[in-house]
């Protein structure tokens, strides 16, 4: 009996010890640490974007004057050439031959000449001294008049023979860059029918693109409003860049305006001018090319990197004053370095999302850090947040799902640490017992 007393009083003891443990509880995560931005108010100009094709400023199909074959090709396929630059040889003794043939009737003309003025010149004297008559001395002017006009064709002639000579080297009108030939040597030439190359002038070198009829009238009305300049008098500036550049960085101007619309597609023609001294400008290339529209307007600009992107457009994560994290369509202008004009969707003085995007929730409250007004800038004085892509939240609109019950006992991992853009999971099991 005393040894049943002393095991059911140990057990008493142990069931009372055990339920003075505290209790698993679960410990919800902390809200998720993210940067906020707000948005910069300041005067910049409007802009307009087309997309244009490249075009030489000058094409030549370098063509032969004179029938013959060809003898030499004096340049490399696709070199830069200068004006006056060798480039054909056609065959020249022919030429050469003709010429000295000239030369000679000439000499002969030249020769005939001379009779017939020595001629004259006695039938006039005798003429004097009643020795000849009127009749002969006609005949002899008559003869000294031909022989003039011999001399002149003779020498229209070598003129024409020395041309015919020299166009058997042909050389180019106009500084570029030249083709493939297309004769190879040993063909026969025909008169202005074969295209032996093509030169192109790309420096500087044309942007041909289209207005639209809206945008045209509108920049009408602005010249009427004297808003806009007269673009005869002071042509409009033009900046270009390529598909695989992030800005415009080549200036030129308008230097064409076709007038009237096409009925078909109710645009107008357009073209500007660009220098291309590194000759990175090819003719056919598709490039983006905006202009300057008016005096600058204060506009709201945001950095770059909020910028997310999904089925619906792009949209900014906007944080409230109850620390909730709402989503923002939002209508996009151009880029201003780093940053992009945005022209509806959030008002001045709202905080827009930066860093942390992917851990921003719509719905949900987020513990939100304001980042400094300046971002730090590298040697190339560009802001280093600009190349950061913005991440799109996983389902922005719906509600973050729900977190498995492992029972009692389940903690969760502090989120992580702002400059982290991955999203803290959740640790489930059950803590070790009070020992």
């Amino acid at each position: 009996m005393r040894r049943f007393r002393f095991s059911t009083g140990a057990m008493l003891l142990a069931l009372a010890a055990g339920g003075c443990e505290p209790k698993n509880t679960f410990v919800p995560p902390p809200p998720p640490k993210v940067t906020v931005a707000l948005p910069v108010t300041q005067p910049v100009v409007d802009w307009i974007e087309f997309t244009g094709t490249t075009k030489p400023t000058a094409a030549v199909e370098l063509r032969s004057r004179v029938a013959g074959y060809l003898q030499r090709v004096a340049f490399g396929d696709g070199a830069d050439v200068k004006e006056g630059d060798l480039l054909f040889v056609i065959e020249q003794e022919p030429f050469q031959v003709a010429l000295e043939t000239a030369q000679a009737n000439l000499a002969k003309a030249q020769a005939a000449l001379e009779l017939a003025e020595a001629n004259l010149a006695r039938s006039k004297q005798l003429v004097d001294e009643d020795a000849l008559s009127q009749q002969q001395l006609d005949v002899d002017l008559a003869e000294r008049a031909t022989a003039v006009a011999n001399v002149k064709a003779a020498q229209t002639a070598v003129r024409q023979a020395e041309l015919n000579l020299r166009y058997t080297e042909i050389r180019p009108p106009l500084a570029g860059r030249i083709g493939r030939h297309l004769v190879d040597v040993g063909n026969l030439v025909d008169v202005g029918q074969t295209v032996m190359a093509v030169i192109e002038s790309i420096d500087p070198i044309y942007a041909y693109f289209y207005l639209s009829e809206h945008d045209l009238l509108r920049f009408m009305q602005m010249q009427r409003d004297r808003q806009l300049p007269n673009p005869d008098e002071s042509p409009p500036q033009l900046y270009l860049g390529l598909e695989n550049e992030a800005d415009f960085p080549r200036q030129g101007h308008l230097d064409f305006r076709e007038l009237g619309l096409d009925p078909g597609t109710g645009t107008a023609l357009r073209r500007g001018i660009f220098p291309n001294p590194d000759r990175a400008l090819i003719p056919g290339l598709f490039v983006r090319i905006r202009g300057p529209i008016g005096q600058p307007q204060p506009r709201l600009l945001v950095e770059e990197r909020a910028i997310g992107t999904d089925q619906r457009g792009e949209f900014l994560l906007v944080v409230n004053s109850k620390q909730e994290v709402e989503y923002r369509p939002v209508k996009l202008g151009f880029r201003v370095g780093n940053r992009r004009v945005v022209l509806e969707g959030i008002q001045d003085g709202e905080r827009v999302v930066v860093n942390g995007l992917q851990r921003a929730r719509p719905g949900t409250q987020v513990n939100a850090e304001l980042a400094d007004a300046v971002q730090p800038k590298d040697a190339s004085g560009q802001d280093p947040a600009a190349d950061a892509k913005p991440q799109t939240p996983e389902a922005p609109a719906a509600p973050p799902p729900a977190k498995a019950d492992h029972g009692p006992g389940q903690t969760s991992r502090p989120a992580s640490p702002p400059q982290s853009e991955s999203r803290p999971e959740p640790t489930g099991g059950h803590p070790k017992p009070a020992e």
